[in-house]
C-alpha cells in the first residue's frame, strides 16, 4: 500500500512538472508580438485640410494666365481685311453660317451674310503660326487694316481708319469730292472683261495720300454691284526665277473712301472713289486695282504704272 502511494505521488508530481513546463512553453512560444500605440486621431479640421491637399492638385482647375482675344470689327456693309506675315492655309470660323470668308495668299477677307450675328471665335494659321481672335459686328463699314506683319508692335494704328478721326474724314471727302469734278485724263488705262471696262479716270497725290477716280463701264445687261476693291503695291524683279516669271513681292494698302455696296446698272457708267497711303513704287513696280461683285465671279483687276502714280498731279 506504501508502495503504491509512492509510485502514485511521483507520477501525479511528473505530471504537475510536465503541465507547468508545457504552459510556459506555451507562454513563450504563443505569447503575442507587443501592439505598437495607435496614434491620436486628428481633429477634424485637421483631417479635412489633410484630405483637400491630396486631392486639389488633380481636381483643381488651372489658374495660369491667358492672353484676351483680339476683337476683328466685321460689317455687313464692308470687307474687312486681315494680313498675315505668311501664307494661310486654315481658316476657322465658329460660326461660319453668319460670315463669308475668303483667303488669297497672305491675307483672308472677312464680311457678315447678316446683321448682329453674335460674336464668334476665328483661327487662321499662317505658315506654320496660329493666330486666334474674334470676330464682332459693328454697324457702320469697317475702313481699317489689320495688319499682323510686324509681331513686335502686333497691330499698328491705321491712318485710313477714318471713323477715329472725323476731322480728317472730312478732309478726305472734301478732295474726293473735289477729284469728282475733274474731267477724265487717263482713258488709256483701262481693262475689258466680260463686257466690263475698268479704266483710271483721275489720280492725285498730297503729302500723306494718293487719291484716284475710277471709271466703270457696264455693257451688259446685268447690274455690277461692288463689293469692295482691293490695292497692291506690286514690285517686280529684272531678273526672273526659274526662267518662268519675275518676282512678285505684294504690299496691300488699305482703301477708303467711296460707298459700300455700289451698284453700276446695266447698260451705264459709274465712277468710284478712293484713297489710298501714299507710296512711291519703283520703275519695275505698280499699283495693282482688283474690283469685286457681290453676288457674282466678274473680277476686274486694273495694274496702273509707277510712272503715273509719281508724276500724278498735286491735289
Amino acid at each position: 500500500m506504501k508502495t503504491i502511494t509512492s509510485a502514485w505521488l511521483a507520477a501525479t508530481s511528473l505530471l504537475l512538472a510536465l503541465s507547468f513546463s508545457t504552459a510556459a512553453t506555451a507562454q513563450i512560444i504563443g505569447r503575442p508580438a507587443a501592439r505598437r500605440p495607435l496614434p491620436a486621431p486628428l481633429p477634424l479640421g485637421t483631417a479635412k485640410l489633410a484630405q483637400e491637399a491630396v486631392v486639389r492638385p488633380e481636381t483643381r482647375p488651372s489658374t495660369a494666365s491667358t492672353t484676351p482675344l483680339q476683337d476683328v470689327a466685321v460689317s455687313d456693309s464692308s470687307t474687312t481685311y486681315l494680313v498675315f506675315p505668311a501664307g494661310v492655309s486654315l481658316v476657322d470660323v465658329g460660326m461660319l453660317n453668319n460670315y463669308l470668308v475668303k483667303i488669297e495668299a497672305n491675307a483672308v477677307f472677312v464680311r457678315a451674310r447678316r446683321k448682329n450675328p453674335p460674336p464668334t471665335p476665328i483661327l487662321v494659321r499662317h505658315g506654320s503660326k496660329y493666330w486666334m481672335g474674334r470676330l464682332v459686328f459693328v454697324k457702320s463699314p469697317v475702313l481699317q487694316l489689320y495688319d499682323f506683319q510686324n509681331p513686335a508692335t502686333g497691330l499698328p494704328p491705321n491712318a485710313l481708319a477714318l471713323d477715329r478721326d472725323p476731322e480728317q474724314k472730312a478732309q478726305l471727302e472734301d478732295k474726293l469730292a473735289l477729284l469728282d469734278k475733274a474731267k477724265e485724263e487717263h482713258q488709256a488705262v483701262a481693262v475689258m472683261d466680260n463686257r466690263l471696262v475698268l479704266s483710271l479716270a483721275n489720280i492725285r497725290n498730297d503729302k500723306n495720300f494718293t487719291y484716284l477716280r475710277l471709271k466703270v463701264i457696264n455693257k451688259s445687261s446685268i447690274d455690277y454691284n461692288v463689293d469692295f476693291t482691293d490695292f497692291e503695291l506690286v514690285e517686280n524683279t529684272d531678273k526672273k526665277f526659274l526662267g518662268k516669271k519675275k518676282n512678285e513681292a505684294r504690299r496691300p494698302l488699305a482703301p477708303s473712301g467711296g460707298l459700300s455696296n455700289q451698284i453700276i446698272a446695266g447698260n451705264s457708267t459709274g465712277y468710284l472713289l478712293y484713297a489710298i497711303p501714299l507710296f512711291a513704287a519703283t520703275d519695275q513696280g505698280f499699283l495693282e486695282v482688283t474690283l469685286r461683285e457681290l453676288n457674282g465671279a466678274r473680277v476686274l483687276r486694273l495694274p496702273v504704272p509707277s510712272k503715273v502714280v509719281n508724276t500724278a498731279s498735286t491735289l
